[in-house]
């Protein structure tokens, strides 16, 4: 596959955003699923189709050998169920238990063939992956061989993207008082939603930067020394975290 403008525009635009390599590839195969390489190798025949072959080609007189064996074995279970229609019946029903055995046969020919297309599509579809991923990793700006023609459009891209998530007029007090307080709520909720050890641990430290700065912050609007909060056990905040209580459940 060649990779026309519009794929590295997309491709650049999303490193911009601070995406990661392997979501770029996902969200590239389903963006531009037309142009990728199809797979080749789905099964064409249905199990109708399959069962009317079966029933058509005859290899090595497999049917009159079915007959065959089906009456030998049923002749006489017949006879006493049915008397003078036994052949009749008998005749019927071999073909009848023909068919249903080509019909089972066709099915499993069909069911194989599926598995087969399957597992060749995910092959596929992997190959595809690794192939993307490969090509992908220089439209990263970070990458040594980054084309030149795209540095401004990974700038204004990636100043686009950040503007949206900024706060303005941040020297205002209240401002970055209520950003800081946001932070640290949302820090403090993760503790204890999650189960992990290493991740409590994680938003326990974040979550004690954000309150030392949000003291200092009120420290220094209120002229006084900024207080100086660093645990002087530095296990202390790892192992506070054995001890945090986990909010009860809700009923229903």
């Amino acid at each position: 596959m060649k990779l026309q403008e519009e794929h590295k525009v997309f491709v650049v635009k999303h490193f911009a955003r601070f995406m990661k390599l392997t979501d770029i590839v996902e969200a590239f195969m389903e963006e531009f699923e037309e142009d990728l390489p199809q797979f080749v190798g789905e099964d064409r025949f249905s199990v109708q189709e399959l069962f009317e072959g079966l029933l058509e080609v005859d290899e090595g007189g497999e049917k009159q050998e079915f007959i065959e064996k089906f009456i030998e074995e049923h002749t006489e279970e017949f006879q006493k169920e049915y008397g003078d229609e036994a052949d009749q019946k008998l005749n019927e029903r071999v073909l009848e238990e023909y068919e249903n055995d080509r019909l089972r046969e066709a099915r499993e020919h069909h069911n194989q063939h599926q598995r087969e297309a399957e597992e060749g599509r995910q092959r596929h579809r992997k190959e595809l992956q690794q192939n993307l991923f490969n090509r992908f990793r220089r439209l990263n700006i970070e990458h040594p061989q980054f084309p030149d023609k795209y540095r401004t459009l990974f700038q204004e891209t990636r100043d686009e993207y950040c503007n949206n998530y900024r706060i303005h007029d941040l020297t205002a007090s209240e401002k970055l008082t209520r950003e800081l307080e946001t932070l640290y709520g949302y820090q403090k909720q993760l503790i204890f939603q999650l189960d992990s050890p290493k991740e409590i641990e994680k938003h326990l430290n974040a979550a004690h930067h954000i309150l030392k700065t949000i003291l200092a912050h009120n420290a220094l609007n209120a002229g006084q020394q900024v207080p100086d909060i660093t645990p002087q056990n530095p296990k202390a905040l790892k192992g506070s975290q054995k001890a945090l209580p986990k909010p009860p459940k809700e009923d229903g």
